[in-house]
């Protein structure tokens, strides 16, 4: 008889430590999110409201075409320092979504 209490109480130990780590929560890694947050890797397009020479509001009287598009500036200090290295400039803008109007022919 006490063989076989023995007996059932190890089976039974057995038995809930094969069972018991299935009743565990699950861990943060197991989860998968319901909604993933796709990254965009687009902004939005803007058009030019500040001088990319000094930063300031731009004069809409003072502009150069550069390359088929109208580059405004605060003044005409800045046309020309901008007229000195053109291409940084517009890189610049590009880089910050900033369209530039376009001109017609």
């Amino acid at each position: 008889m006490k063989v076989l209490i023995s007996l059932i109480s190890m089976l039974l130990v057995a038995g809930l430590l094969v069972t018991g780590p299935g009743c565990k929560k699950s861990t943060e890694s197991n989860k998968t999110p319901a909604v993933t947050k796709v990254p965009t890797t687009t902004t939005a397009a803007k058009i030019q409201t500040i001088c990319p020479v000094e930063g300031g509001k731009i004069d809409k009287n003072v502009y150069v075409d550069y390359q088929g598009k109208r580059v405004y500036f605060c003044c005409a200090d800045c046309k020309a320092k901008f007229n000195a290295d053109s291409a940084k400039y517009v890189k610049q803008m590009e880089d910050k979504a900033i369209v530039l109007e376009k001109i017609s022919k």
